[in-house]
């Protein structure tokens, strides 16, 4: 595809949605958006009926743009998104629940769409950058509000709740009290449905976000080489101090311990890297989420353990019951209430994405969703131990790794700010590693 203003408005729109994602598409896909008037427009998330039309349009488009190109043919990873993806649709259609099934199958489509964008080869590596620049911009917005929300935004919110009630949705005014005491706990979630999510979000971007705004400084800047290079560093240690501060403060221990282990995992692969500035980084990390999280904390993390092991105890007699085609996309929730314990949390979801993938879609669909990740994962550090050392594809390594470690505790994969940027993050690294091979 030639370099023409359909190009152009193509990579325009597409910058524009990726940054949308994470500042208006941060909510959980079960759960409807509905802005009630022009505040809420503003200020609240959007409808993500709003993003899934608009990234079809986009995809219709960019697959008339690119018709004439010849010669592309699909990998063998490529097929296996799509295999995933027809599995949710045979899964909805046979689902008890059409509805919720049809719509979260609907948006799994768009995660499919979000993989070949970074897989397909045409303009791959400025398409990729673009989409990261988008994501640098929206994660500043993103710490912004969580900042806000940490240096009394929180306190502000429920003072204008208890003086003005008639402006709270009556759903949200019957469960009040509980939302006052989860705003207590003072863990932000930004602009994104919960803490975690956040957390989830965090990362993914973090290190890619990071090379890009390097990559981006030292391309703009003039000046003595010194000079330039310290200008760069700091403003990129500056970034990353937010994006870190922001992961502390949203107090998700299991996107801590995700982001440690990826990190130490993509300093394994890096040869070029002495082993005691690895062990010394290994360190560090240790010593950080030991002294934020302290004690407490992980007393707070085993009780959450605990009732994330009440989910996945349910959904392994799910599967038990029904392994080969699952109940439907996004469906957990729905026989979760027949197996919960009295005692337990309610949940509409398993809060682990490989063991609901197999409950709701079968085992072709377990099968196909964990091979895209596992093969990712491989792949990328295959080409890293072997091939001179790529900072874009180990940064990317490191997010995805991160990513996919958080999918064993928590639910990134039904929110659209995280789980698409993901799979187009994937579908980069799997295609890159083709082009290179």
């Amino acid at each position: 595809m030639t370099t023409t203003w359909l190009t152009r408005t193509l990579h325009g729109a597409l910058w524009t949605l990726v940054f949308l994602l994470p500042v208006k598409f941060g909510g959980l896909a079960l759960l409807p958006e509905h802005p009630a008037n022009l505040d809420d427009w503003i200020f609240s998330r959007w409808p993500l009926e709003v993003a899934v039309v608009t990234a079809f349009v986009w995809a219709a488009v960019a697959a008339v743009a690119a018709w004439r190109e010849r010669g592309v043919a699909l990998g063998g990873w490529a097929w296996l998104a799509l295999v995933w993806f027809a599995v949710q649709w045979l899964s909805a259609c046979v689902s008890p629940w059409p509805e919720r099934a049809w719509s979260v199958a609907a948006f799994f489509s768009v995660a499919t769409v979000f993989f070949f964008i970074g897989w397909w080869p045409a303009e791959n590596e400025r398409r990729y950058r673009s989409v990261l620049g988008a994501l640098v911009v929206a994660t500043v917005v993103v710490c912004v509000v969580a900042l806000h929300q940490h240096f009394g935004g929180f306190e502000e919110a429920l003072r204008y709740a208890r003086e003005h009630p008639e402006s709270v949705p009556p759903e949200v005014r019957a469960h009040l009290a509980a939302i006052e005491g989860k705003l207590a706990q003072g863990r932000v979630f930004g602009t994104l449905f919960y803490s975690n999510t956040l957390a989830g979000y965090l990362i993914l971007v973090a290190a890619p976000a990071c090379w890009w705004l390097w990559r981006f400084l030292r391309e703009r800047m003039e000046g003595g080489e010194r000079a330039v290079r310290v200008t760069c560093a700091v403003l990129t240690a500056a970034f990353a101090a937010l994006v870190l501060g922001c992961l502390l403060l949203t107090r998700s221990k299991g996107g801590f311990a995700a982001l440690a282990l990826a990190l130490v995992g993509g300093l394994a692969l890096c040869r070029q890297v002495n082993w005691r500035w690895r062990a010394g980084i290994m360190v560090a990390l240790l010593a950080v989420g030991a002294v934020f999280f302290g004690v407490q904390g992980f007393r707070r993390g085993a009780e959450t353990l605990e009732a994330r092991g009440d989910y996945w105890r349910a959904g392994v007699a799910m599967i038990v019951e029904q392994p080969w085609i699952g109940g439907g996309p996004g469906t957990f929730g729905k026989r979760y209430v027949e197996r919960r314990r009295p005692d337990a949390e309610p949940t509409r979801l398993a809060h682990n994405n490989f063991l609901q993938q197999w409950t709701d879609s079968g085992i072709i669909g377990f099968s196909s969703f964990t091979a895209l990740w596992i093969g990712t994962l491989w792949l990328g550090a295959r080409r890293l131990r072997s091939g001179p050392f790529d900072p874009l594809t180990w940064a990317t390594w490191t997010s995805l790794a991160a990513w996919t470690l958080h999918n064993l505790v928590d639910f990134d994969l039904y929110v659209a700010a995280v789980a698409w940027p993901a799979f187009l993050m994937a579908g980069w690294m799997l295609r890159n590693d083709a082009a290179a091979g």
